[in-house]
């Protein structure tokens, strides 16, 4: 993956009890982003971040 030049997918199974930051939950659209503990009130997406597509 690494010595690639070109685009990649990569399929990474994780723990169902692990907390990855930032997430989407399954089904969500990405400005339901879920931040982690310590960003929730500090770095609250933005309505230009909820604007991406």
């Amino acid at each position: 993956m690494i010595n690639t030049d070109g685009p990649v997918i990569f399929d990474c199974h994780v723990d169902q009890d692990e907390n990855c930051f930032p997430m989407i939950p399954s089904g969500k659209p990405h400005n339901q982003m879920l931040l982690g503990p310590k960003d929730q009130e500090e770095n609250k997406i933005t309505s230009k971040g909820k604007a991406l597509v």
